[in-house]
């Protein structure tokens, strides 16, 4: 239960870091803050994912380019899944790597992947020991009480996220548009009318991109005699 406890800590702490880094890319590129991420909260679940399979696949492995090889690999695999996952679900592109050379479908490209390698050989070999080092000296109780009000927290974000989320795409619905492009400025505008929280998704994925709907073949209803 202790290494639960504990590498639920590091994927909370590689979730948010990643929220970070993504706001910090954000800022860069738009030169103001943005809230990134699916959830409402300052997380992105995906980068903790990934912090935690890391570990287990490269577990025996010391030399930091092969760390880094199966980083670069793993990190491509991981976003591609999940960028597909989630269009299939929400009917939503959540991010775009089709201006990017070397991309995939725009769900993943080079640059990213070899991005991620570089942090997962920083995060094996210098983040994540100092992480176990500083969780191994707190009081098991106390981890516990910081585990439990962290996985209460991610529950009521993700029920949360999900309401809104389906509303954002119950609206994309309304939309009598068939388009891969950027979100139209209506569906903004209509989002940006139903509250602050769904104003926050808008704020957050400017460039989200519905994706495509199946036409709806009508029925034939047969005549009343």
């Amino acid at each position: 239960m202790e290494k639960v406890a504990t590498w639920f800590a590091i994927f909370i702490f590689y979730s948010f870091a990643g929220w970070l880094i993504e706001v910090l890319i954000s800022f860069i590129q738009k030169r103001k803050i943005i809230n990134r991420g699916f959830l409402v909260g300052p997380i992105c679940p995906i980068y903790g994912t990934g912090a935690l399979l890391l570990p287990f696949i490269v577990s025996s492995v010391e030399t930091p380019l092969v760390i880094f090889c199966v980083a670069v690999v793993g990190s491509a695999i991981l976003e591609y899944v999940v960028s597909y996952l989630m269009e299939k679900i929400f009917r939503v592109r959540w991010w775009d790597y089709t201006d990017q050379p070397f991309n995939l479908n725009g769900r993943i490209c080079v640059s990213a992947a070899l991005s991620f390698g570089v942090i997962g050989v920083l995060m094996l070999k210098v983040i994540t020991p100092a992480l176990l080092g500083m969780i191994g000296s707190l009081p098991v109780a106390v981890l516990y009480i910081i585990a439990g009000l962290l996985a209460a927290w991610l529950v009521f974000d993700i029920l949360l996220s999900l309401w809104l989320i389906f509303g954002v795409r119950v609206t994309v619905g309304t939309v009598q548009r068939d388009a891969t492009d950027e979100i139209s400025e209506r569906v903004q505008e209509i989002l940006m009318n139903k509250g602050k929280l769904n104003r926050r998704l808008v704020k957050a994925f400017p460039n989200q991109t519905p994706a495509k709907k199946k036409p709806r073949t009508k029925k034939s209803t047969p005549k009343k005699q």
